[in-house]
């Protein structure tokens, strides 16, 4: 596999990573929280699109640490790229080329 397809690989598995972390932090962002305030708060046990609280979070935890290492790869595939960004601020002869 050369690099552009790694690298396209890799984007579009971030990608995919993204959106059930986007999806599942807002689901968890509008669900009501369970625990103890006075009494159990019923509607937190209560399944959403089939999903229980815990498992919203489960799914956000795990997408979203696919998601880091999708980008932690995406940025090792261009390394070279970041290494070669101060030439160009410093005015290096090989950033003037």
């Amino acid at each position: 596999m050369n690099r552009t397809s790694l690298n396209a690989l890799v984007d579009l598995l971030a990608l995919l990573s993204f959106i059930p972390s986007l999806v599942s932090g807002t689901v968890l962002w509008i669900l009501p929280e369970g625990g103890y305030r006075g009494g159990l708060n019923p509607a937190a046990l209560q399944p959403f699109l089939g999903l229980t609280r815990s498992a919203w979070k489960d799914l956000h935890f795990w997408s979203s640490a696919l998601l880091a290492a999708g980008i932690l790869v995406h940025l090792l595939l261009h390394l070279r790229y970041f290494t070669r960004i101060p030439q160009y601020f410093l005015g290096s002869e090989k950033g003037k080329e």
